[in-house]
């Protein structure tokens, strides 16, 4: 292959259609901000952050921090630990997981006044160097924190899974205005519930009335697919299932008939149907001679005697479940046998808005801080590690991606930890947040670290490895004014950014040509200069693999015609930087 160069006209040309496009999106704005003035919904002063200097003047990139990288070599999940603003770590996530995250729980500034929530206003930045306070009585405090969570809330809902959700943690100081901004994000019928949470039972005493509660905005990004668990019945619970049957199966008897208003509808005629009972055996069918003689008797389900709770086309997939019984001397009834455990899981009940558990208590998640830190308060109102585990049983499965961008101490990282080493999971969990205070490197990251180690709960410590990544820039200029110069430098420093989006982390060769990771069934492969000079010793060095390997080549476009691999299925080949470069364009013109 022959070295690639461009005509400057050729980049010239590429500039001017990504400044139509900017345009046209600055003029699609201004329409979008003319018609919420004349609609009902959220309006409020948008305000530019200063960090967004940052994304108009270079190219966002992910860089390895290799010596707090920790391996445990058990084959248990390797989770990302990420410092960094979570507007440049979400822009960044955008390429690596879009359409892969399928829980995402962030527990955001409540902005009281109190809280200590920073703006960095960009239009006062000389002004307020390290951001402005946002007292409560300030007169812009809801569009800043407004202004704040739009663009965040934006970029993540992209990384959800067709099946996924995210669930946000908030109080009363911004419950109605974050209901509305999720409503314009993820759509009013993706909403999946306002969970309130009772989260200090003494309440707080400054309060005229003591507020006990905190609140859960739960949405999906698709409700028609989301996924949604039942949670494990509690010990009570278990104790209604004190039948046996015949086979020594734990049952409880439900009554088929509906009950209530809802069993006088009349839109659902296929509920209204008579079922024949042998009052010998108590076994039940849908005509009279099905199993019995003469001696069958009807049950029958009319506007008097209400409707059933199943259809005929379920009453045949599972009428052995059913039994008829004589519920006075002269009335019989039709009842199920409701079993504990059904096709070898145990069953589980619908969760509920309301979550009162003993366990979400702050200050059970205050001792558990103390624990990692000598004994020191960290944070005055953590979240219990309780409360993580709860939100993924109900919306996570056992190898579930699970993002928390707002990732403070490192909750979510210890509750999927031990969510996994109690079901055999395989979650994998990403931490998101900057450093301010030394949050992530003196808190977070050493936290995680010794629930892999070892700490109080868990001596010998659970496994899993880690790696850490750190936010940086590259370019001298944003993505639609970008360079071939500031191209290749993103090709040449995209090495970390490529691992993560094709979970293979484990670094094993590196030269000024080529970069090669590997994970236990893939190899990762990556040519990023513009020479190809080097090119054929990278392809003898591919084709020796023995395992299923992806192949990342420098190209000026994003798709290109290679023939060097076509003869072998277990080499795939993708371009870079130009996906990149399209996945952040799209993100700038949301800006």
């Amino acid at each position: 292959m022959q070295n690639t160069k461009r005509k400057p006209e050729e980049n010239e040309k590429e500039q001017l259609k990504n400044e139509i496009s900017r345009l046209k999106k600055k003029m699609e704005k201004y329409e979008a901000i003319e018609l919420k003035q004349n609609r009902f919904g959220l309006v409020w002063l948008d305000v530019p952050e200063a960090f967004e200097d940052d994304v108009e003047n270079k190219l966002p990139i992910l860089e390895k921090v290799s010596k707090l990288s920790i391996n445990s070599k058990d084959k248990e999940p390797t989770h990302l630990l990420i410092e960094g603003d979570n507007y440049h770590v979400l822009t960044c996530l955008n390429y690596t997981h879009k359409g892969k995250v399928d829980v995402i729980y962030i527990d955001p500034p409540y902005n009281t006044g109190t809280d200590g929530f920073k703006y960095k206003d960009k239009r006062i930045l000389a002004e307020y160097p390290d951001g402005t306070e946002v007292p409560a009585d300030h007169p812009l405090r809801h569009s800043y924190w407004l202004s704040f969570m739009k663009k965040r809330l934006e970029l993540s809902k992209d990384l959800l899974t067709e099946q996924g959700s995210i669930f946000v943690s908030i109080d009363e100081n911004e419950i109605a205005q974050l209901k509305l901004l999720m409503d314009e994000i993820f759509l009013p019928e993706n909403f999946i519930a306002n969970i309130t949470v009772q989260s200090n039972p003494r309440g707080k005493q400054q309060m005229k009335i003591a507020t006990t509660h905190e609140y859960l905005l739960a949405y999906a990004k698709n409700i028609n697919k989301v996924q949604i668990n039942s949670e494990e019945l509690s010990n009570a619970q278990v104790k209604d299932y004190s039948k046996l049957d015949g086979s020594g199966l734990n049952y409880r008897e439900m009554g088929l008939r509906k009950r209530g208003a809802a069993s006088r509808r009349v839109d659902v005629p296929n509920l209204y149907y008579p079922i024949y009972v042998n009052p010998k055996t108590g076994e039940v069918a849908l005509k009279k001679n099905t199993i019995f003689t003469k001696e069958a008797l009807p049950v029958l389900s009319n506007g008097e005697d209400g409707r059933w709770r199943w259809g005929k086309k379920k009453f045949e997939l599972f009428h052995d479940r059913l039994f008829g019984r004589l519920v006075n001397k002269e009335r019989w009834d039709i009842f199920e046998r409701d079993y504990l455990v059904k096709d070898g899981e145990q069953k589980g009940m619908k969760a509920k808005s309301i979550w009162d558990d003993k366990e979400l208590n702050y200050e059970n998640a205050k001792k558990e801080l103390k624990n990692f830190f000598d004994g020191k308060t960290i944070f005055d109102y953590p979240k219990t590690v309780y409360l993580i585990k709860k939100i993924c049983r109900i919306a996570s499965n056992k190898n579930s991606i699970v993002l928390d961008f707002f990732a403070g101490s490192g909750t979510t990282g210890q509750a999927v930890l031990e969510l996994n080493k109690e079901d055999k999971g395989n979650r994998q969990v990403l931490l998101a947040t900057n450093n301010e205070n030394r949050i992530m490197t003196e808190v977070c990251y050493p936290r995680i670290k010794k629930v892999i180690k070892g700490y109080y709960n868990h001596k010998n410590g659970l496994g899993n490895s880690i790696e850490y990544f750190k936010t940086a820039f590259v370019g001298k200029n944003n993505i639609l004014k970008a360079t071939d110069s500031d191209k290749i430098e993103l090709a040449h420093n995209a090495g970390a950014m490529l691992s993560i989006a094709e979970n293979t982390l484990n670094l094993i060769e590196s030269n000024n040509f080529w970069q090669i990771f590997e994970n236990n069934e893939q190899y990762l492969a990556i040519y990023f200069r513009e020479e190809f000079n080097k090119f054929d010793d990278f392809i003898k060095k591919v084709k020796q693999f023995k395992r299923p390997t992806i192949v990342y080549i420098f190209s000026w476009e994003k798709e290109f015609d290679f023939n060097d691999f076509e003869d072998d299925r277990n080499i795939k080949v993708k371009t870079i930087p130009q996906p990149i470069l399209e996945i952040y364009k799209q993100i700038y013109n949301l800006i």
